[in-house]
């Protein structure tokens, strides 16, 4: 996405040097008061520039339309709240829009804008003086939910609800389209908005649009799409690390020496051939990183990395002066591709112990139990006694579930970018992240860490290499407690003087000015003919059993270089726990692959733009005929008979998601779907081992 505010740089560093000249008088007091030092508690500097640049966007430079992209963790609710706020006392608005993209967000704005929430903005920040300072107890706040009345928008200053509850026809579009005349909008989370349908919406609302916010911490999706507003301030993860305002991020990556694989027969399980290759030649083999990582061996070998650092996590945290206990339980995220593996791990990590005390794990999936998904959402309610310890999810729990006791994130699923020129645009490896760095204590000493573990095969050195890194000098063993003193400390952050004269006072603390353009993402080819890729895509119709040797485990510091651990510390898992072999009846393998397709087909699109809508059913009909075509000779999953190729689908659908979630081949069949009438072809193709 574009950075519009480059140009403007320097008039807008000597307009907060002047103290904000040209706009209204009303806007200059709410502006200093911001800078006073009886406005307690302090934003952010990052936090009260956001709102500065978005206040001279749009009272100088005459932009109704602005975007702030600011890192998970970073106060984005501050910043709404601050626009909120000035809008009121300066310009009379009464009436503010927040769209959200799921109900996880819209259960965190409703904290941080219902009066009487536990994070209320307005009590934590007093951005109302004066005559105004009851206001925050006297706003009326609206819920857009299933079944609610509309009726509730018409006297609503601060209205909350997902952007589908606004399209038009609905009760609450009618009742905003007639009864809101001066309206701000804000978008939180923009990017996980489907560009053309939260565009056709703000377009319906621009003659009552006043001013529009989008707040987001990866505007660019790998579609190509981004929100139509102008991007006024960037302040991502390398500089919140600078600052302390998010974790102090550690990567694990297993070290491996050579590999060994196994090749069998799925019918009859005898080995058919086996040959042990080291790890530099493993790139040669063109094994998809899902298939490597969910082998049972590798796949142990990575929950007793993320086991070792939940221990390390848990004998690192401060305890209470009061009752000298600790004062948070650090928790375990583990994000995989399907349900079955999602089961397999958890069921796994049940069976393992830290201290001699069994762990218990929470599953959250598409198909989970609205109990568990509650259970997810209350998990940050009381960090110190959470009756979890890990919690594993389907591509679900991203954006707006905030539990700040997340220390350790265990990656089995590999993440994808698009490049344009030398930027590369990414949202979901940013968004996992992003769940676990929110501090524990945003204004505290200690500085706490997130641990991620992560594997070489899915190659995220570009995920990485977007953090900057200090070097710290020595290795870091399991159990040791990370010495502070010894990592180089960020330079002591400026503070803006206002009062102050002359270049040195001009420069900001991360100068955007001289960056080189950032090239539009544009939305990325798409292949050319979708059937024949399908077609001629290559299977290994082989069983595979992978064991790796690892010496050591590299820890990647992401302000402070690279450590070790000594592997043979890490615990040991039995892969056993981890085999999920196929079921011998056709009854039952058909209803679990019919499942496994259609979980395919939403988050393929998940994958591809965040928005598991109608076009699911695009793609599970294309996934079945591919299916049909290339496995079961022509015949439908849902009519097949056959265990063997029944079983032969089983063992192949990992190498089928890894096609399926190619963003180039879900844009082409998008662009070109398939009639509602299965392909003409239905002669099955003959298999193509690879």
């Amino acid at each position: 996405m574009n950075y519009v505010f480059r140009p403007h740089e320097a008039n807008f560093r000597q307009w907060c040097i002047d103290r904000y000249p040209g706009i209204p008088e009303r806007g200059r007091e709410f502006l200093r008061h911001l800078d006073a030092p009886d406005f307690t508690p302090p934003l952010w500097r990052h936090q009260k520039e956001a709102i500065q640049r978005s206040i001279y966007a749009f009272e100088i430079l005459g932009m109704k339309d602005v975007l702030t992209n600011v890192v998970t963790g970073g106060g984005k609710t501050a910043i709404i709240g601050a626009v909120i706020a000035y809008l009121m006392t300066v310009h009379d608005i009464t009436q503010h829009l927040i769209l959200v993209p799921n109900t996880i967000v819209r259960a965190r704005l409703l904290d941080g804008f219902k009066p009487g929430g536990k994070d209320y903005v307005f009590e934590d920040f007093p951005f109302f003086t004066g005559a105004n300072a009851d206001l925050p107890y006297r706003l009326a706040t609206h819920i857009m939910e299933p079944g609610a009345s509309a009726a509730g928008i018409r006297s609503a200053n601060i209205i909350i609800g997902n952007v589908h509850q606004l399209y038009e026809g609905k009760d609450n579009w009618r009742v905003v389209a007639e009864n809101c005349d001066r309206l701000a909008i804000y978008n939180d989370e923009a990017h996980n908005t489907r560009a053309e349908l939260y565009n056709e919406l703000v377009n319906k609302l621009k003659p009552k649009r006043f001013f529009r916010l989008d707040t987001t911490a990866t505007p660019d999706r790998l579609d190509g799409l981004h929100p139509d507003s102008e991007m006024v301030y960037v302040y991502g993860i390398r500089e919140a690390m600078h600052d302390k305002v998010v974790k102090r991020v550690v990567v694990f990556r297993p070290e491996i020496e050579k590999v060994k694989f196994t090749y069998y027969d799925w019918e009859t399980k005898q080995e058919i051939s086996a040959e042990e290759v080291p790890w530099e030649q493993i790139e040669q083999r063109k094994i998809p990183a899902v298939r490597y990582t969910m082998n049972p061996q590798p796949m142990a070998q990575q929950i007793g990395i993320a086991l070792e650092c939940l221990r390390h996590q848990r004998i690192t945290v401060p305890i209470s002066e009061e009752d000298g206990k600790p004062l948070y339980k650090p928790l375990l995220f583990v994000v995989t591709l399907n349900i079955d593996d999602a089961k397999a791990v958890a069921r796994t990590l049940e069976e393992q112990t830290i201290d001699g005390v069994p762990l218990k794990a929470l599953l959250i999936h598409n198909q989970s139990e609205d109990e568990a998904k509650d259970e997810a959402m209350s998990i940050n309610k009381d960090m110190r006694n959470c009756k979890y310890d890990a919690i594993v999810s389907v591509m679900m729990l991203r954006e707006g579930w905030d539990v700040k006791n997340l220390s350790v994130i265990l990656l089995f699923r590999k993440f994808c970018y698009t490049q344009i020129g030398d930027t590369k645009f990414s949202v979901y490896g940013p968004q996992i992240i992003g769940r676990g760095l929110r501090r524990i204590n945003t204004r505290g000493r200690d500085w706490e860490q997130c641990h991620v573990v992560d594997h070489p095969i899915f190659r995220h050195e570009w995920l990485w290499e977007m953090i900057e890194a200090y070097q710290y000098p020595e290795s870091l063993n399991p159990g040791d407690i990370i010495d502070q003193a010894k990592i180089p400390e960020p330079p002591e952050q400026a503070q803006l003087d206002l009062e102050a004269t002359g270049a040195q006072a001009e420069k900001p603390l991360f100068d955007l000015s001289d960056l080189p353009p950032v090239p539009e993402p544009e939305v990325m080819e798409p292949i050319a003919d979708w059937r024949s890729y399908l077609d001629d895509c290559q299977y290994e119709l082989k069983g595979m059993v992978i064991t790796q040797t690892i010496p050591q485990v590299l820890a990647h510091n992401l302000d402070s270089g690279y450590d070790t651990l000594d592997a043979s510390e890490i615990p040991q898992i039995d892969p056993a726990l981890l085999s999920t072999d196929a079921p011998s009846e056709p009854a039952e393998l058909r209803d679990r692959l019919a499942r496994r397709v259609r979980e395919l087909a939403r988050t393929a699109l998940l994958e591809y733009d965040g928005q598991a809508d109608t076009r699911q059913e695009v793609i599970l009909r294309v996934v079945h005929e591919h299916l049909s075509r290339r496995f079961l000779a022509g015949i439908r999953l849902h009519d097949c008979d056959s265990t063997p190729l029944l079983q032969l689908v089983w063992h192949v659908f990992d190498q089928v998601k890894a096609n399926f979630y190619n963003p180039r081949l879900i844009g082409s069949i998008l662009a070109s779907p398939p009639a509602t009438q299965e392909h003409a072809e239905q002669a099955g193709h003959a298999l193509r081992p690879a």
